[in-house]
């Protein structure tokens, strides 16, 4: 895994900046009203996904708002539109925060500041996979898997949070360091 890691660092094209980049701006304008419509109309007016945190009893409550075909349409949307969209993402996250990171000239040693993509993947992936069960089981328990899935989400805006953050960073040192270098050679 590290090496995949670091070989997808060395090995980033540009053009899959470019590429990512547009398409995280038309899931952005397009894609995500679209969904958030059609959640709408299936009777989910109360996200999960958006929450910063649930505990097992609120997670019951939402599914029971839902109602039969509101929860059949979660775990569909979450098997389809939420396969793709965190790849989304993290393609644009990645793809951006490696580049700039070669461009700037950073140490390899510090490349561990780009892994928060690549966990907040990972739990988001978890998260979808527990609360769908939760959603599937409906009305019986799903003892620890409703308890963990709002400890997942949590997890999953943290390293999201991080991921942005890091990408932020490394946008504002690429713009420190193309200005100084702009004045030093004027």
């Amino acid at each position: 895994m590290k090496k995949i890691f670091h070989f997808s660092i060395d090995k980033m094209p540009y053009w899959l900046g470019l590429v990512s980049t547009l398409l995280f701006a038309f899931f952005i304008a397009l894609v995500l009203p679209d969904q958030s419509a059609l959640s709408l109309a299936n009777g989910l007016s109360e996200s999960i996904d958006t929450s910063w945190f649930y505990n097992a009893a609120s997670l019951y409550r939402i599914a029971e708002s839902y109602g039969e075909s509101g929860r059949a349409f979660y775990i569909q949307q979450r098997w389809t539109f939420d396969l793709v969209w965190p790849l989304v993402y993290f393609l644009f996250i990645f793809s951006l925060s490696s580049l700039f990171y070669k461009s700037i000239g950073l140490s390899k040693m510090n490349r561990w500041i780009l892994s928060f993509s690549w966990i907040a993947i990972l739990f988001d992936y978890i998260e979808n996979t527990f609360v769908s069960l939760v959603m599937f089981n409906y009305p019986n328990p799903t003892p620890l898997i409703a308890d963990f899935a709002g400890t997942f989400t949590s997890l999953k805006w943290i390293f999201l949070g991080l991921s942005f953050l890091v990408l932020f960073l490394l946008m504002i040192l690429k713009l420190i360091q193309f200005f100084l270098w702009n004045r030093k050679s004027a």
